[in-house]
C-alpha cells in the first residue's frame, strides 16, 4: 500500500524540526565566527549567502564551484520575505539562511524516503528509515547551520534517488541531479560516474543491451557544471578563482595525516555518532570562547551499553547481512555501496579530523539508504522478523528523537557560556 503525499508530510515535519533547532542556535555566535560547532564554517557561509552580488564571496572554496550562484539569490529572496513579515534585517538574514538550509535537509529526508520506496521497501519502513536520517545527529544539527555540506549531501541523495527511479525518471532529472551534485561539491563527480555506470547496468539488465545515454548525460552534466562555475565568476566577480593547473588542485588538499586512532574515529562518524548523538559534547576553549568539538575516538563514550547506540548497531548488523545478498543481484545496491566507499575513502583528501561530523552530511543519507536496502532484503529472507523489527524501528525513532534533541539543547548552550 502506498500512502500518497507522505513525502510532502515528511518534508514539512522535518523542516519544522530543523527550524526549531535553528531557533536554539540563533543566539549563539555561529554567525560571527567560524569553528564554533564541530568545525563548521558558519560565519563564512552566512556572509556569502547574505552579501550582495558585488560583495566579498572569496571565502567559499573552489571545491564548491557554483554554490554561491545556485543559492545566494534564493537566500536573498527568502530574507526579503522575512523582512516583509516584519523581521529586522539581522533576524531576517538568520531566518532566511536557516530556512534555505532546513529546506535542503528536509528534501534530503524526502530523497531517502523515495529511494527506498522505489527500491521495493514497504511504505512504513521507508518512512521509518527516512525519519531515522532526519532525526540523526548529523542532519538535525547541521541542517540549521549555514554550511555548504548539507547542500552537497542533498546532491548525492537526489542523485541516488533518480537512479533508483531508473528509466521511469525523465533524463532531465538525471541531468539536474548530476549538475547540482557536482556544483555543490566537485568531489561528487565520482558518485555521478558511479551512478551513471549503475544506470548502464540497469539498462543492460532490463533491455539486454548497452545504452550510452547515462554516460552522455554525465558528460553533459560535467560540461554544464563547468559552465556554471565560470558563470559564477562573472556574476560574482569576487568568487575564489578556479584552479588552473594540477598544482593548484593539489594545493586544495588538507593536511590531515592518519594516526592510530583514525580508523576508530572514521568508523564512528560513518556508522554511529552521525546517527546517535554521543553521550556528551566535548568543549575546548579558544580565546575564552567555548567551542564544541568531536571527542576522542573511544567507543565507550558513545554509550554503546546504554541501549540506543547498541540498538542502531543491531539494525546495521541485520541490514549488512541483507546488503551482501542484495548487492550480488542488483546493480543499484552495488552502486550505493560504491558511493559510500568513495565518500569515506576520499575524506582525507579534502577534510580534517575534527570536522568529520560536518562531512558526514555527504554520507549519512547513503548509510541510511544502504541500511534500508539491506534490511528489506534480510526481512524477505527472515519473514518472522518483519513485525518485531518494524516495531523496534518505531521505538528506536522515538528514543532517537528524544536523545538527539537533548543533545542539541546541550550543544546550543555551550557557545553562549
Amino acid at each position: 500500500m502506498r500512502w500518497h503525499g507522505l513525502g510532502a508530510a515528511l518534508a514539512v515535519a522535518f523542516y519544522s524540526l530543523f527550524f526549531a533547532a535553528h531557533l536554539r542556535f540563533q543566539e549563539t555566535p555561529i554567525y560571527i565566527k567560524d569553528n564554533i560547532l564541530f568545525g563548521s564554517s558558519t560565519h563564512t557561509v552566512f556572509n556569502d549567502l547574505t552579501t550582495e552580488r558585488l560583495g566579498d564571496h572569496n571565502a567559499i572554496s573552489p571545491l564548491h564551484p557554483a554554490f554561491t550562484l545556485l543559492h545566494q539569490p534564493a537566500a536573498q529572496m527568502i530574507i526579503s520575505g522575512w523582512q516583509v513579515l516584519g523581521q529586522n534585517l539581522p533576524a531576517a538574514q538568520k531566518h532566511g539562511v536557516a530556512a534555505l538550509t532546513c529546506v535542503a535537509a528536509a528534501l534530503t529526508v524526502v530523497m531517502v524516503y523515495h529511494t527506498l520506496l522505489w527500491c521495493g521497501a514497504t511504505t512504513l519502513r521507508s518512512t521509518f528509515l527516512a525519519m531515522i536520517f532526519g532525526a540523526s545527529t548529523c542532519a538535525w544539527i547541521m541542517a540549521p547551520l549555514p554550511e555548504t555540506w548539507i547542500f552537497a549531501g542533498l546532491g548525492v541523495a537526489a542523485l541516488i534517488a533518480v537512479t533508483a527511479r531508473g528509466a521511469l525518471a525523465h533524463p532531465a532529472w538525471h541531468l539536474v541531479a548530476s549538475v547540482y551534485a557536482m556544483s555543490t561539491f566537485l568531489g561528487n563527480v565520482i558518485p555521478c560516474l558511479i551512478m551513471a555506470m549503475t544506470r548502464c547496468a540497469q539498462d543492460r539488465k532490463q533491455m539486454g543491451s548497452f545504452h550510452a545515454r547515462p554516460i552522455l548525460i554525465l558528460i553533459g552534466a560535467f560540461t554544464i557544471t563547468f559552465g556554471l562555475a565560470n558563470l559564477q565568476r562573472v556574476v560574482y566577480p569576487t568568487s575564489a578563482p578556479l584552479p588552473k593547473t594540477s598544482a593548484d588542485w593539489l594545493a586544495l588538499r588538507s593536511d590531515w595525516k592518519a594516526t592510530r586512532d583514525t580508523q576508530a574515529l572514521v568508523a564512528r562518524e560513518v556508522f554511529v555518532s552521525n546517527i546517535v548523538a554521543p553521550s556528551y559534547a566535548e568543549i575546548k576553549l579558544d580565546n575564552s570562547r567555548s567551542k564544541v568539538v568531536l571527542n576522542e575516538p573511544f567507543w565507550s563514550v558513545l554509550g554503546l551499553r546504554r541501549g540506543l547506540s547498541g540498538g542502531w548497531l543491531l539494525i546495521l548488523a541485520l541490514a549488512f547481512a541483507g546488503l551482501v545478498w542484495r548487492a550480488q543481484i542488483e546493480p543499484f545496491t552495488l552502486g550505493v555501496i560504491g558511493v559510500l566507499v568513495w565518500s569515506i575513502a576520499t575524506v582525507g583528501w579534502y577534510g580534517r579530523q575534527d570536522h568529520l561530523l560536518l562531512y558526514a552530511c555527504l554520507w549519512t543519507a547513503v548509510v541510511v539508504i544502504a541500511t534500508g536496502l539491506g534490511l528489506e532484503r534480510a526481512l524477505q529472507h527472515w519473514k518472522k522478523l518483519i513485525v518485531p523489527v518494524t516495531l523496534f524501528l518505531g521505538i528506536f525513532i522515538i528514543a532517537l528523537l528524544t536523545r538527539n534533541w537533548l543533545f542539541i539543547l546541550d550543544v546550543a548552550e555551550i557557545p553562549r557560556s
